[in-house]
């Protein structure tokens, strides 16, 4: 949770940083565990001052706290291990395999197998998994840069990696601004408060600025934080709790609101609350909550009383750790260390040509995994394997007599208003594709077009095909979704409920759903039999064109992506259940699930990291500037595509018409892929 007096905290760290007292610098980081110092991290691991840096990890996170800790510890323990190898120490090495290494021994057979070899050898460095470093220098410098990809996708490092720029000023005059009522209100703390139903503690808090009394929008601040609280007792069947709420705190709003307050009392004689109107387009309290903060955040900012008190003046949201200076490997030693190698495994890819100049809009394989299809803007192009593709076949073109007959009307988009989108029915007949004009029918064991649909305006945005039957749902830049008949060629229904573009839509066979998401930040759920809506849940996210939805293999879960988040949804009642946010703000550009489950995300940097689907944890890391080709100017916004069937293997496409077939070799050993 957000610590109210981070300001101080920061302010006191820089001061010690300022006056050269280094080592109360870094006592204060770990006592105050609201900074983790990466630089410090960093020198220590490569003076190979080992035991320093266990003690000053020990602060933030234990070695089983999760899989990143864990991964983590062993890198700072193998490195200690090599170390002595490296200087010929076999008594210490040995030390530091029964004391520190066989701990880790349970999670990995090949693992202890390495470290065993090892120790028989006289030079470590001709050993297959180190010979690519040649001496202790350069395996160290690996092993800061995968420390650090484990601490970035470690959620108990999110927010503690980032030092703040802060204004010069003394810490009293710090101090008394933050103690001072009403001068600078914190909306996260407020909001932080909200999310964990720490009602009491928001209510004291936001006194400090406002009164009920003072205008409308604080009137509805006060009713909206204790109309939580009543509906938080009546959903845990404490109606004495719940009663004594309405008496005492919301019977003062009866004269301001009468119509309010006779739902909340009626409210308090059923047994379900969920059932009644005022509160029947939530599924929980969860939802109802995050619904009510995002509610608050608006209303606060409309309040002319704190016009002036929402930024604080004295810290500004940037790192001054992302300078070049702040590291200690170059962009040559970022390719080097992972050419080949990404955490340790190994990749093989594929450059697929003749797509020069183009913008690589959208693509997908077919669902036997026998080939890529690719969307240029406005054109297709299908590449085709002999069998099941893979990175090491050279594939052809499939292309009718005349080039580019695939081809969507296109005026000239522009990618702000709408982007072009495709969807391939479930038995690869059929392709329905947008351009930001008419959405063609492609039949694709003839590769024509069959049908033009939908003219704008409006421009359709995304496109869903039921694989149970021949409906289409097609998303429009005007908020609706039309539901559209491929055998009657028309259109069955129109569903309204976004208030913005649609920016993603997803069947689900097993629940008879359909699920969209819009650039307004709401997720719908629809009854795919009548088409009415079942359930809707509204995002504690920035609104953006780009928020998309893909279900799971089991049809009950589906993944969220969004600018700055990726989030593992239950389809049935849009609970959240795994999140992860990036702690370097570099934007998502794509995500989609693997055939086993596994996530594959790209990043508008070109990187790709791969997270296991059970716990959104970041598997392996690629690097953009591993697979992109020397010389070819870069391709922003990468999309990416994984097998039907082969899990380890996707296609990257990239807005400067290269496409990319990566997968991973199958004899690769990776050191800290745990069981």
């Amino acid at each position: 949770m957000y610590n109210p007096n981070q300001e101080l905290i920061f302010s006191v760290l820089k001061f010690f940083n300022e006056k050269g007292y280094k080592e109360t610098a870094h006592m204060f980081e770990r006592e105050s565990k609201c900074y983790f110092n990466r630089r410090y991290f960093e020198e220590m691991v490569l003076s190979a001052n080992w035991d320093e840096a266990e003690k000053y990890l020990s602060d933030f996170t234990q070695i089983d706290d999760n899989q990143h800790s864990t991964k983590t510890y062993f890198l700072i323990r193998r490195n200690k291990f090599l170390e002595a190898l490296d200087r010929n120490d076999r008594a210490k090495a040995l030390e530091i395999f029964k004391k520190d290494l066989k701990t880790f021994s349970d999670r990995s057979v090949d693992l202890y197998k390495e470290v065993v070899q090892l120790m028989t050898l006289d030079d470590i460095w001709k050993h297959d998994s180190l010979s690519k470093y040649g001496n202790l220098g350069n395996a160290s410098r690996n092993t800061v840069l995968q420390l650090n990809w484990m601490i970035e996708m470690n959620p108990l490092f999110i927010g503690k990696l980032e030092f703040p720029s802060i204004v010069s000023q003394s810490l009293q005059c710090l101090f008394n601004q933050r103690v001072e009522s009403g001068y600078c209100f914190d909306m996260k703390y407020f909001e932080e408060m909200m999310l964990s139903g720490n009602w009491d503690e928001a209510e004291k808090y936001i006194s400090g600025f406002t009164k009920i009394g003072d205008n409308s929008y604080s009137n509805d601040i006060f009713l909206l934080i204790r109309k939580c609280k009543f509906l938080e007792a009546l959903d845990r069947k404490d109606h004495v709790k719940a009663t004594e709420i309405l008496v005492n705190d919301l019977v003062m709003f009866k004269p301001i609101n009468g119509d309010f307050f006779k739902q909340m009392a009626q409210l308090l004689k059923l047994d379900d609350i969920w059932k009644h109107k005022s509160v029947l387009e939530f599924e929980d309290f969860e939802s109802l909550r995050r619904n009510t903060a995002l509610q608050l955040k608006n209303i606060i900012e409309a309040n002319p009383l704190f016009n002036s008190k929402l930024k604080s003046p004295s810290i500004k949201s940037q790192s001054d750790l992302d300078d070049a200076e702040s590291s200690k490997i170059s962009k040559t030693e970022r390719k080097d260390t992972y050419l080949n190698n990404a955490v340790g495994i190994k990749w093989q890819c594929m450059r697929l040509s003749y797509t020069e100049g183009y913008d690589i809009s959208a693509l997908t394989y077919t669902n036997e995994g026998d080939a890529v299809l690719l969307l240029l803007t406005n054109a297709h192009i299908l590449w085709k394997w002999p069998g099941q593709v893979n990175a090491i076949d050279r594939p052809w073109i499939c292309q009718p007599k005349d080039a580019f007959t695939m081809k969507n009307e296109y005026g000239g988009i522009n990618h702000e208003v709408v982007d072009p989108y495709f969807a391939l029915s479930t038995n690869d007949s059929y392709l329905y594709s947008a351009s930001g004009g008419k959405v063609s029918v492609f039949n694709m064991k003839t590769l024509e077009k069959e049908d033009s649909i939908m003219p704008p305006p409006p421009a359709a945005t995304c496109i869903a095909i039921d694989p149970d039957s021949n409906k289409v749902a097609i998303g429009m830049r005007n908020s609706t979704i039309i539901i559209y008949n491929r055998l009657s060629k028309e259109i069955e229904a129109e569903l309204v409920g976004h208030t913005g573009r649609v920016t993603g839509l997803a069947f689900s066979k097993a629940l008879n759903i359909l699920v969209s998401s819009g650039a307004d930040a709401k997720i719908f759920t629809w009854n795919v039999n009548r088409w009415k809506k079942r359930l809707k849940t509204l995002l504690l996210l920035r609104p953006t064109l780009y928020i998309d939805i893909w279900f799971h293999q089991d049809q009950r879960h589906f993944l969220l992506v969004h600018k700055y988040r990726l989030a593992i949804y239950r389809a049935y009642t849009l609970k959240c259940e795994l999140k992860w946010t990036p702690s370097i703000r570099i934007p998502i550009s794509f995500a989609k699930f693997s055939c086993d489950g596994q996530v594959y995300a790209s990043f508008c940097n070109g990187d790709i990291i791969i997270f296991d689907g059970s716990t959104l944890g970041p598997l392996y890391v690629i690097l953009g500037e591993v697979y992109m080709e020397k010389n070819r100017s870069f391709g922003h916004t990468p999309v990416i595509a994984a097998h039907p069937k082969k899990p380890y293997q996707f296609a990257v496409g990239l807005s400067n018409g290269d496409c990319y077939v990566i997968e991973k070799e199958e004899t690769a050993f990776d050191p800290l892929k745990m069981s």
